[in-house]
């Protein structure tokens, strides 16, 4: 038995990503993390191998500003439900990034890995790619 399991590992990543994004925005990085773990992107296939992976998810960087505030979430406020509620519909099997395992925000960066990557969707503040 995981102390924390993969799918609150996966929540608190959604949060950190996408609090300020739309509910499609919070299903597209939970599809992503969920691909990445499936396809061992960037990842051991586990959840929280894919996201504490160095420099893979900023929200979980050292460095972060809101890393511990999100590990304080209450499931009562209305974006960790949204968050909670976007996991399970990606566990689902939702496509909304149709199969895009990474993703950026441009108007904060455009990260030299996303050079020459096909763009498979823009959902809110992300470009969801496909980076391989």
């Amino acid at each position: 038995m995981r102390l924390i399991p993969d799918h609150i590992i996966g929540i608190v990543c959604v949060f950190q990503e996408a609090e300020g994004e739309s509910y499609e925005g919070k299903v597209a990085v939970a599809e992503v993390i969920l691909r990445r773990t499936r396809q061992k992107y960037q990842s051991d296939g586990t959840v929280a191998g894919t996201v504490l992976k160095r420099l893979q998810f900023s929200g979980m960087n050292s460095d972060a500003a809101n890393r511990i505030r999100s590990f304080k979430a209450d499931s009562n406020d209305s974006a960790v439900a949204d968050c909670i509620k976007a996991w399970a519909e990606a566990e689902a099997g939702s496509n909304t990034t149709n199969g895009a395992v990474c993703y950026y925000n441009p108007s904060l960066c455009f990260p030299k890995w996303a050079e020459g990557s096909k763009v498979l969707a823009r959902i809110g503040n992300h470009v969801f790619v496909d980076a391989r």
